[in-house]
């Protein structure tokens, strides 16, 4: 009997250390910080949370060294557009409030949807990069900044903008963008979480196409968007591991 009793209670144990610390189901953002939990996290303009702002963006365009996008309302362009040039966009979001140590990223995701307008059926192969400079909202051009173009205020040190060349894309695979689409990009975890880990060199993630010579050309909607479950959307799973 007393053997038994003892069984019981280091199975009784077990079953309460795996339930403490295993996955717990997806908690929103007003959901309490625990030890040993599993969380989810959304962020998207407007929406999840409502009260959430800390989305900006940007589109530099390879023909014109100064600023053409200065509003979030304006879709971001993506690609090379016939007769007019090739497009690159920048999509930041705020993930100061997640904590900065003791965490393991499970795994990452942006949705992102395309508008109707394209060329040659949408941007194809674009790669995502990690921007590693900082950038000014609405004052961003392509060119590095220098006395004979005042007009962009982000000094970049190349053109077309400072990004690391290892793409962030979970797999490093590029995405196809079709127009009029729901685009579902996994995400790199160690990326997402060197953000966590150094909000301060969070400078956002940069969309670039393959060919930037020839036709293919897509529009992603912004965080201002008129429909706001348009407007890009950031989830990230993670554990704390305390």
């Amino acid at each position: 009997m007393k053997r038994n009793f003892i069984c019981l209670s280091v199975i009784f144990l077990t079953v309460l250390l795996v339930s403490c610390t295993g996955k717990q189901g997806a908690t929103g953002p007003a959901g309490p910080q625990k030890a040993g939990v599993y969380y989810e996290w959304a962020y998207q303009q407007g929406v999840q949370p409502s009260s959430y702002n800390g989305q900006v963006e940007t589109s530099i365009y390879g023909n014109y060294t100064g600023v053409t996008y200065t509003s979030n309302v304006n879709p971001l362009s993506i690609g090379d557009l016939s007769s007019v040039g090739d497009y690159r966009s920048i999509i930041k979001f705020d993930i100061s409030n997640l904590p900065s140590s003791k965490i393991i990223v499970d795994k990452a995701q942006i949705i992102i949807n395309t508008d109707e307008k394209s060329d040659s059926g949408g941007a194809k192969n674009v790669s995502i990069y990690k921007v590693t400079n900082t950038w000014v909202v609405n004052k961003t051009g392509w060119k590095e900044n220098d006395d004979n173009y005042p007009i962009a205020f982000t000094n970049w040190n190349n053109s077309g903008g400072d990004f690391d060349p290892i793409t962030i894309t979970a797999t490093g695979a590029g995405v196809d963008l079709p127009p009029n689409s729901k685009i579902t990009i996994d995400l790199d975890p160690a990326m997402v979480l060197y953000w966590m880990e150094n909000p301060a060199k969070n400078y956002g993630m940069i969309f670039i196409a393959a060919d930037e010579y020839n036709p293919n050309y897509s529009e992603i909607y912004s965080s201002g968007a008129v429909t706001p479950t348009s407007r890009p959307l950031l989830k990230i799973w993670y554990y704390t591991t305390e």
